[in-house]
């Protein structure tokens, strides 16, 4: 038996490390086989989060697009009745029969709402995606803080065009009620109060702006980095009063400060706590 062993000792140890090398192979082939697919699970979520960014960065950007387009044409419409109400009243004073004022009180209320209507859409979408576009909560309450500002300067404005602007009556109305009817002339007081609240409208509709246009920075900067290789830079304000909303976290936590502690808005939902904290009995 020894003499056998001895003579295919060779063949032997040859047919053993043939079977070595095939399970060491076999174990390798598994190993990455397993490697390669946990590398394409990997991949395979790495391209669905960039697809994910690429959609979130769309819908914001239509929700933007809608939102900017609503609040241009509110403010502008605003801005434009003062010059329009003084030229209006200067032919009067000349003695001609100027065409009355086109703006109307209904319409810019009805503006006023399509731009917040606009902005309450873009503030619910972030509740949906703030998983996926972290520190999207400083413009949710950047937004809603501009917000409660435009709405603050629209109802002394509406107040003061119901006496300014032209009103067309029901079409039931009977024939010999104007149409439209034109309101008397305005004193010079009233006109430059009228002026100082088209002026605070739009100041609130510009920072509703200004936010707007940081969300789509930092809608880029954050969502669509994995595919480019620059940033945007941040908007650089003259006047260094006006806010920049950022998702920087240092600069995030100051701004969430100011606007929950410091805003009219801020201010306003303190107060509302305070309230409903005295009325349930609770410090």
């Amino acid at each position: 038996m020894a003499t056998w062993f001895e003579q295919n000792a060779v063949d032997l140890i040859g047919h053993a490390l043939t079977i070595i090398g095939i399970i060491a192979a076999t174990a390798t082939v598994v190993w990455q086989l397993g490697r390669q697919h946990k590398s394409s699970l990997l991949l395979q979520r790495d391209n669905a989060r960039e697809e994910l960014k690429l959609r979130l960065h769309e819908i914001l950007t239509n929700k933007v697009r809608n939102l900017s387009n609503a609040n241009v044409h509110t403010a502008i419409y605003a801005y434009m009745i003062p010059f329009n109400v003084e030229n209006y009243q200067r032919q009067l004073a000349q003695g001609l029969h100027p065409t009355p004022i086109k703006e109307r009180a209904p319409a810019f209320s009805h503006l006023h709402s399509e731009a917040n209507n606009a902005l309450s859409e873009l503030i619910e979408e972030f509740e949906s995606w703030s998983i996926a576009f972290p520190g999207i909560e400083v413009f949710q309450v950047a937004l809603n803080s501009a917000n409660h500002d435009a709405r603050e300067a629209f109802v002394p404005l509406f107040t003061a065009l119901l006496r300014v602007l032209p009103m067309d009556p029901p079409e039931n109305a009977p024939p010999n009620v104007p149409r439209p009817i034109v309101p008397s002339p305005i004193s010079k007081d009233e006109y430059e109060q009228l002026t100082k609240l088209v002026g605070h409208y739009k100041e609130a509709m510009d920072e509703i702006g200004c936010y707007v246009h940081d969300l789509t920075i930092e809608s880029q900067n954050n969502l669509l980095s994995g595919l480019f290789d620059r940033r945007v830079p941040l908007r650089q304000p003259i006047d260094p009063k006006f806010k920049v909303i950022t998702t920087d976290p240092e600069k995030a936590e100051q701004l969430l400060r100011y606007f929950g502690n410091e805003s009219s808005w801020g201010k306003s939902k303190l107060d509302a706590e305070a309230s409903v904290k005295t009325k349930l009995g609770k410090p």
